[in-house]
């Protein structure tokens, strides 16, 4: 199915990933057909369902704390119709299940990065491969810093800002969405 658009999703208490950044951390996660993807802080569910439609036999487990927005998580899921998809209620790490993955994407880890990192160093496959999105430069400093103290390999953060154009009668004026950090790092060192 590939690239969905923001207006398909269901949007209601929970931020949500914007397009434009959703395919680049999607692209820098590089799914293979059977990854298993864990999606923590996931939302409104966009990576994890975007992610879900490149994964014909693997599988996305989105791990959410906030009740609030569990239902439109759930409602996202069931709109597009997904059974490769499955809705963990809790905090990251108590609440990623304990088996072999080889793909994460962090959205948002709520003061735990360290834990969840621990997580992937201990469950990821050899190959792999962790992509996390930072909108503050705390989170960018505590994610980059752990990365490497944990022994990272091909540790890569790119800057991203997108500006989106709207119409002021007849000209199209450009407004800046929040510049956002992309942080790509593997387990270990690929050939």
């Amino acid at each position: 199915m590939g690239h969905i658009y923001d207006k398909d999703f269901i949007q209601k208490e929970l931020p949500m990933t914007k397009q434009e950044i959703r395919a680049i951390s999607i692209a820098k996660l590089q799914l293979k057909d059977d990854s298993i993807l864990i999606d923590v802080g996931a939302g409104t569910g966009t990576i994890g369902i975007e992610g879900a439609t490149y994964l014909r036999n693997g599988m996305v487990y989105s791990i959410e704390k906030e009740e609030k927005g569990i239902e439109t998580l759930k409602e996202n899921i069931k709109r597009f119709n997904l059974e490769n998809i499955e809705v963990v209620v809790g905090r990251a790490p108590e609440a990623i299940p304990e088996i072999s993955y080889d793909r994460m994407f962090i959205g948002g880890s709520t003061g735990s990065m360290r834990s969840i990192l621990d997580h992937f160093k201990k469950y990821a496959k050899a190959e792999g491969r962790i992509v996390i999105n930072a909108i503050t430069l705390e989170t960018l400093a505590d994610a980059t810093k752990l990365l490497k103290e944990l022994n990272f390999k091909n540790i890569e953060v790119v800057n991203v800002v997108v500006s989106r154009g709207k119409n002021i009668g007849p000209y199209t004026m450009m407004y800046g969405e929040n510049p956002i950090y992309i942080i790509t790092a593997d387990k270990e060192e690929t050939k």
